[in-house]
């Protein structure tokens, strides 16, 4: 089952709340902040079905969750620059639970309005208390769906398709060689990255590398948040590399990812230099989270 692109940006958005907070893990009251941000979306349609005031439950969920124990808020700058924050437990099991609400209500997507539902259906964290304290418990809340749903209200928008790769690969292409890599660099997440080999063809090359994560697998069907973002590829002669294919796994706690870049190195290149950027940052913005140099 899909996911919103408004249900994952929530997702996004609620490290920022967490870090906004000054608090250092994800947890289901940041979840709840982050639906509140998006005025447009079902979750808060829902709640004013119920007569629930947006600014109302922000305060309530803030004088519950209370101030963090850090020395300074992590903004969302901050976090864009290679800080995150990891997510407990109850947050990964409301994932599962909104897709679960979202099979009941047969629906073909999970939305923002499933993962309200699945906050209020955990029970026991800040989120499902500052719910049901304003009278926004699970059963009022699949009830108001419901009504929202009946009143003709349009699903939550899917992510965009990618279509096609923008570059395929020519006819009469050959294997050149391939150089294994076998080194591990930690990331600021807690998470590993490992380079794993270099296999360079006539006419492009692939990187192929690993991350392992250090938390368990998320239940449920939203994805996990980014922990390293693009790669980049130089060499000394100043070739301009382009990244046209990107593909990784949806699950698992060790997921490979292969990236292409064209062309192939020029002849007599010796060394290339492979720059990790942080999620969410743009080619060139910020130092970058991994730097490693591969002999040819």
């Amino acid at each position: 089952m899909r996911v919103t692109e408004c249900a994952q940006q929530a997702v996004r958005h609620a490290q920022g709340e967490a870090g906004r907070l000054g608090h250092d893990r994800i947890g289901t009251e940041h979840l709840l902040l982050a639906l509140l941000r998006d005025q447009e979306c079902l979750a808060t349609a829902i709640l004013g079905e119920r007569g629930v005031e947006v600014e109302a439950l922000r305060r309530r969920v803030e004088q519950s969750a209370g101030p963090g124990k850090g020395d300074r808020p992590v903004t969302d700058d901050v976090l864009e620059a290679g800080e995150h924050l990891p997510m407990t437990k109850p947050v990964t099991l409301v994932f599962g639970l909104a897709a679960r609400e979202a099979r009941e209500l047969e629906q073909d997507r999970v939305g923002t309005e499933h993962l309200l539902l699945g906050l209020a259906r955990e029970g026991d964290g800040v989120a499902a208390r500052a719910l049901e304290d304003l009278g926004a418990g699970l059963l009022e809340l699949r009830e108001a769906v419901v009504s929202v749903y009946s009143a003709g209200a349009d699903p939550e928008p899917l992510p965009a398709d990618r279509g096609r790769p923008a570059w395929e690969p020519p006819a009469g292409a050959h294997l050149e060689r391939v150089l294994p890599l076998v080194s591990e660099h930690p990331l600021p997440s807690g998470d590993l990255l490992v380079l794993l080999s270099l296999e360079i063809w006539s006419d492009w090359f692939d990187l192929r590398y690993a991350i392992v994560y250090a938390t368990p697998e998320p239940e449920g069907d939203l994805p996990r948040p980014s922990v390293l973002g693009q790669c980049e590829v130089s060499d000394r002669a100043g070739t301009k590399y382009k990244n046209w294919v990107s593909s990784s796994p949806a699950f698992g706690m060790v997921r490979s990812h292969q990236h292409t870049f064209v062309p192939a190195p020029p002849p007599g290149t010796e060394v290339l230099e492979l720059r990790f950027n942080t999620p969410s940052a743009a080619a060139g913005d910020g130092p970058p989270l991994v730097v490693s140099t591969v002999v040819l």
